[in-house]
């Protein structure tokens, strides 16, 4: 009798250590949990980020990327670069770079932004450019009324030189890239007439910007005035 006791002592205290040991631990990767735990500081109370398991924007980079998204929107974890589905509000919340060389990680921004999509440029040899392009959400107001604004961003590779492009106050409407110019050309609307609302009534600007320097510059401005005088 005593040594059946002691048979089911021992396994009890077996499971208990096993249960204990596999918990997952915030802020690690287990088995069970291969999301790594961030809290991030909002306004007035904590939102929980995770980021999803790393992709490679190029082959022959040394920089793997891990996504940033809200640990509430979790619909589908099979979100990959450069796709608009997956969370439930469609956005990352940011991005973190690692050198697969060096192990040291670079975090796109400190700051609150939404990522609704990036893509790594080519050129015309379809040889990858060392600049990244983003389409960023970066103000936000409690006044639902208000306008969401997309703003443009370049980066270089390693996710450093995060760079907001597009004027302030401005939406992004669509670029393009032309790879023999190293240019970007963009084009925004400014809600000029101030009703929080963008419509053809609203000015509209032209600009390019430079991948070497990202230095941008308003287009046409003079031509525009001269046709429509």
């Amino acid at each position: 009798m005593c040594g059946k006791i002691k048979l089911m002592l021992t396994v009890f205290f077996v499971i208990l250590l096993v249960s204990c040991t596999n918990q997952p631990q915030k802020g690690k990767s287990t088995a069970n949990n291969l999301d790594v735990i961030v809290d991030v500081e909002k306004e007035n109370n904590n939102e929980q980020l995770i980021a999803d398991l790393p992709i490679k924007l190029d082959s022959l980079s040394d920089y793997i990327v891990f996504q940033i998204k809200a640990a509430g929107n979790q619909s589908d974890n099979k979100v990959s670069y450069n796709s608009r589905k997956g969370y439930s509000d469609n956005y990352l919340r940011n991005l973190i770079f690692q050198n697969t060389q060096t192990e040291q990680t670079n975090v796109l921004t400190i700051n609150k932004i939404k990522i609704i999509s990036y893509e790594q440029l080519y050129n015309a040899k379809n040889q990858t450019e060392k600049v990244i392009l983003y389409q960023v959400i970066d103000t936000f107001n409690e006044d639902e009324e208000t306008l969401t604004l997309t703003s443009l961003y370049l980066s270089i590779n390693d996710g450093k030189n995060f760079k907001k492009i597009s004027p302030k106050d401005h939406h992004l409407n669509s670029w393009k890239y032309f790879p023999e110019l190293k240019k970007v050309f963009f084009k925004t609307t400014e809600d000029s007439d101030g009703n929080n609302i963008l419509n053809n009534l609203d000015k509209q600007y032209i600009y390019s910007v430079s991948i070497e320097d990202f230095k941008a510059k308003e287009l046409l401005t003079n031509e525009i005035k001269t046709i429509t005088n």
